[in-house]
């Protein structure tokens, strides 16, 4: 056994599929013990037809599962799932990786994995003309995209069939760096709790009539289950949109006004480790709001009447204390990074993530970001395009990689 190795009493779901590579899983699962890992055999149906199940019991000292309907005491396919640091597929066939790209539960192994919320290792194995089929590639990729789901390989080399190319099941040590780098990136938040905001704000003219954004909040849902991912032991997310589906592990307060979302804020603030505003707040709230419809004839222009809004990212800069982390967003019209850097500069503000809403492909209501991050303390980084999902991890990587103290306390 390694005395340093990350996986030492990690539980780990070792997932095998109909693969003729399914013989090198034994040999996975074996390291995998030797590393002091608790290993959970799950085979497919089509795996019993290369390798005994018996044979990853012996191994792991766990009864492997094949069969889909052995509840007991316990609805096992959702409490194994939920149990276990990590699950690894290997090997990983196409009908496999597609049917997890489409959500499709016809086995215990595929309906773990979909009811999981751990990181998932995918290790591909399968014949090249398989492996670069469009279908397949689809499905990879948007696996990918969830942010859930992480692969290893394939390699290339001379396949079962005779030919040679890419859909080798990739080196064992090359799939155990991967877990072990998955094992630490859900520890990342261990410990920490979170309170993250998101969606735009409504401020009520009228009983019917109110002025907000494009702000979807996707964003900031992303962000609250990046968070849950990497294993925060509480994520809040104040939300002015309802109707985005709850992120799993959360804990949602919903908010409709500036007021309401300060209300929500206020009330998790203090206990909070890390604080996003990715909230788009409203920057003008309406002097008196009526709490009946105006009538066109009832001079409704004369009785429209502005004021600025609260800057909610500024009072909680000036009132978080120094082991907080406290992250705002700026949305700007092209990438004025230097706008962006105006409004971290003189304050307690940790960091500015830059939106750039002229796009029509990235930002407000899009599935897709492109954004800066901006600390203050070197350039701004670009991280470009990509799923909304993969911007909340890179925005997380910055947060732990740019504070030294946030990150000690890790």
């Amino acid at each position: 056994m390694t005395e340093g190795s990350v996986l030492k009493k990690k539980k780990i779901m070792l997932c095998v599929t109909g693969s003729i590579a399914a013989y090198k899983a034994a040999g996975i699962c074996s390291a995998l013990v030797k590393l002091g890992a608790e290993v959970f055999p799950v085979l497919s149906p089509n795996a019993l037809n290369f390798i005994n199940p018996l044979t990853f019991s012996a191994i792991s000292g766990k009864k492997a599962v094949s069969e889909e309907f052995i509840n007991e005491e316990r609805v096992l396919h959702v409490s194994l799932a939920h149990t276990v640091d990590v699950i690894l597929v290997a090997p990983a066939t196409a009908n496999t990786v597609s049917k997890l790209a489409c959500g499709i539960c016809d086995n215990f192994l595929t309906t773990s994995v979909i009811s999981s919320e751990c990181p998932v290792l995918i290790a591909p194995a399968m014949n090249q003309s398989m492996f670069l089929n469009s279908a397949v590639v689809k499905n990879i990729e948007a696996l990918e995209k969830t942010g859930r789901y992480f692969f290893a390989g394939p390699s290339e080399g001379r396949l079962a069939c005779g030919e040679e190319g890419a859909g080798r099941l990739a080196d064992q040590e090359d799939i155990i760096k991967k877990l072990e780098e998955l094992v630490l990136l859900k520890n990342d938040l261990n410990g920490k709790k979170v309170l993250i905001t998101a969606g735009g704000t409504r401020e009520f003219i009228d009983s019917v009539r109110f002025i907000s954004n494009l702000s979807s909040g996707k964003m900031g849902y992303e962000l609250s289950c990046e968070a849950f991912f990497r294993g925060a032991e509480k994520v809040v997310l104040v939300s002015a949109n309802k109707s985005i589906q709850k992120p799993f592990g959360v804990t949602v307060c919903y908010a409709e006004s500036t007021e309401d979302m300060m209300s929500g804020i206020n009330r998790y603030f203090e206990d909070s480790d890390v604080i996003i505003m990715a909230a788009a707040i409203s920057d003008i709230v309406p002097r008196q709001k009526y709490d009946y419809k105006l009538k066109k004839n009832d001079d409704i222009i004369s009785k429209l009447n502005f004021k600025e809004n609260i800057n909610i990212l500024r009072l909680l800069s000036e009132k978080k204390k120094q082991s907080q982390y406290l992250v705002g967003f700026s949305a700007e019209f092209g990438e004025l990074v230097e706008n962006a850097k105006a409004k971290i500069r003189d304050t307690n503000i940790d960091m500015i993530v830059l939106n750039d809403i002229s796009r029509k492909d990235t930002g407000f209501g899009s599935d897709f970001n492109e954004v800066f991050i901006i600390t203050g303390k070197s350039p701004a980084e670009k991280i470009e395009k990509n799923s909304k999902r993969i911007i909340a991890r890179r925005i997380w990587d910055n947060i732990i990689k740019n504070s030294v103290k946030f990150r000690n306390d890790l």
